[in-house]
């Protein structure tokens, strides 16, 4: 008996985008922590690099620094993050996660983990490390795809 691999595709697709509504951007939404999947994205990564320039946020987000500039406006004005001149290049302007930022960044991750626990804890405890396992073996695959070559062939 082989498997069916176009049939488990289409679940794991179907399940996956699923997952990714509820425990990412709606839960986000949903949870009424007043920031948007957007804004949670960029102080989650302004937090990670401890600072960056507002060009190196834009290619993350594959955004053009314009819209950028509009999501740090409204960061700005509700004192998450602070936008700085580059001392040395002052056309670089970089930006920091305030500690009101972190705080809201803090509030927002522990409602997800808090939710993902619930999610998790519905399941049987013995396809619980076979799941995470699974997915764990699934973000190594994923993470050394040279996408070009599958496309092409």
């Amino acid at each position: 008996m082989s498997i069916d691999i176009d049939a488990l595709g289409d679940r794991f697709d179907s399940t996956f985008f699923t997952l990714i509504q509820n425990l990412g951007p709606q839960l986000i939404l949903r949870a009424g922590l007043g920031l948007t999947p957007g804004q949670v994205f960029v102080l989650h990564f302004i937090d990670q690099q401890g600072h960056c320039s507002v060009s190196n946020l834009a290619d993350k987000m594959e955004v053009n620094p314009s819209a950028i500039t509009v999501m740090l406006d409204r960061l700005e004005s509700h004192h998450f993050v602070v936008r700085s001149r580059n001392q040395t290049d002052r056309r670089v302007v970089t930006v920091s996660v305030t500690d009101e930022g972190k705080t809201a960044l803090a509030k927002v991750m522990k409602a997800r983990k808090k939710i993902m626990l619930y999610c998790l804890s519905q399941l049987p405890d013995k396809e619980l490390n076979a799941l995470v396992e699974s997915l764990e073996n699934l973000a190594k695959v994923s993470s050394k795809l040279d996408i070009r070559v599958i496309l092409d062939s």
